[in-house]
């Protein structure tokens, strides 16, 4: 297992409550969730585009672009849903339970990802190793949404 990428996934799974706990913030402040998601990909989009500026990133040519299958668009539709979703749902069922419903969909999404190598990743069929670890992090969303 390669650490770094294992380390740089839970950094940025540690931040998924901390971006929904700021952005809830600042949609309470602009008094939209809508507003504070555009806000917050306008931030994003904006350190994106200096990132790219700085480390000379070509960008492709328009022909690829344009033939490109029109789903692939989709990542930023999806993360727009992602956001805004998390703006509204986070401060009304909380933290915890929202990271833990969101990985509970995470979880079915990567299984029939991994199982038929949808997206580009490699097939990795599911086995009842694979299930019981789905199964268990399943079980502690239950037990963390029991009061």
């Amino acid at each position: 297992m390669n650490y770094l990428y294992t380390s740089m996934a839970f950094f940025v799974g540690f931040l998924l409550p901390v971006q929904v706990g700021i952005n809830s913030e600042l949609a309470r402040f602009v008094n939209s969730p809508v507003l504070a998601a555009l806000i917050s990909f306008a931030v994003g989009a904006t350190c994106l585009s200096a990132s790219v500026v700085v480390l000379k990133i070509p960008f492709p040519a328009v022909g690829p672009i344009a033939t490109m299958p029109a789903w692939l668009w989709a990542g930023g539709l999806i993360g727009a849903a992602v956001v805004l979703g998390s703006i509204i749902a986070g401060p009304k069922i909380g933290a915890l339970a929202l990271v833990g419903i969101l990985l509970a969909g995470q979880l079915i999404a990567s299984v029939l990802i991994d199982h038929f190598g949808w997206l580009g990743f490699p097939v990795q069929k599911m086995n009842v190793v694979r299930l019981l670890g789905v199964l268990l992090l399943a079980g502690g969303f239950f037990l963390i949404r029991r009061n």
